[in-house]
């Protein structure tokens, strides 16, 4: 079971309330270069995945919330308000890819604004996340 300050490894994909695909880790829904040759790119889905220590800020509150409890091979979706979301820890985990870079580039102006004709907008994420692996306290 995850409980706090646990280094854990983990898979995540991150959408937008209303269903637009950000940004993954792991679930299959982005492209890694197999070879090291910038040419061989195959999906991720379980070769890539997130190592992290809980309480080190490196995912965000409500991420970090909604991992404690979870055991082995579990999965959850989780709706995350911005209170709780990218700000709390510094925009981590970042994005991998361009598109996951635009796609947050995009998210910041909407929560920031755009401008007078584009106010700040408080948007909630959707995280699916799952503990792959429980290391325990480091």
């Amino acid at each position: 079971v995850v409980e706090p300050n646990d280094t854990i490894d983990m898979i995540f994909s991150v959408s937008t309330l209303s269903g637009g695909y950000m940004y993954s880790r792991g679930f299959g829904f982005e492209k890694v270069d197999n070879m090291g040759d910038g040419k061989t790119m195959i999906s991720d889905l379980g070769l890539d995945s997130y190592f992290v220590t809980l309480g080190k800020g490196d995912l965000p509150v409500g991420i970090e919330d909604a991992l404690l409890g979870m055991k082995k091979g579990e999965r959850r979706r989780v709706e995350l308000p911005p209170s709780v979301g990218f700000e709390t820890s510094n925009w981590k985990p970042e994005p991998t890819t361009r598109r996951g870079i635009s796609r947050i580039a995009g998210y910041k102006l909407i929560l920031n604004g755009n401008g007078s004709s584009n106010p700040p907008f408080p948007a909630a994420t959707i995280w699916d996340i799952e503990v792959l692996a429980i290391k325990g306290k480091r």
